[in-house]
């Protein structure tokens, strides 16, 4: 199974959200793959600070940043290249099952 998470949506993102993928991804099967979906350049030296584990977690780059001052649906449709437009795409085009 492919698990897509965004990496920047909710509070103390994404250290905390990086912080439970890789707590979580022990519960999960060895082909099983968690996709981390965010900006690449801050998620990745994230990742190298923490210990590894079993199971595969990849990164899709999603460098723009929806501000909490934004409105969703305007961010949405001028924010192609934001986490959750991202993940959109990937769930639409197969790339992820959940």
């Amino acid at each position: 199974m492919r698990i897509a998470v965004d990496a920047m949506g909710g509070d103390n993102a994404p250290d905390e959200i990086i912080s439970g993928a890789m707590e979580s991804i022990s519960l999960l099967n060895e082909d099983d793959e968690l996709i981390l979906v965010g900006p690449e350049a801050v998620i990745k030296p994230r990742l190298s600070s923490l210990k590894s584990c079993k199971g595969v977690i990849s990164v899709v780059d999603a460098p723009e940043i929806i501000g909490m001052d934004e409105s969703p649906i305007e961010s949405l449709r001028k924010k192609v290249k934001s986490s959750i437009a991202v993940m959109a795409k990937l769930a639409k085009s197969g790339h992820t099952d959940a």
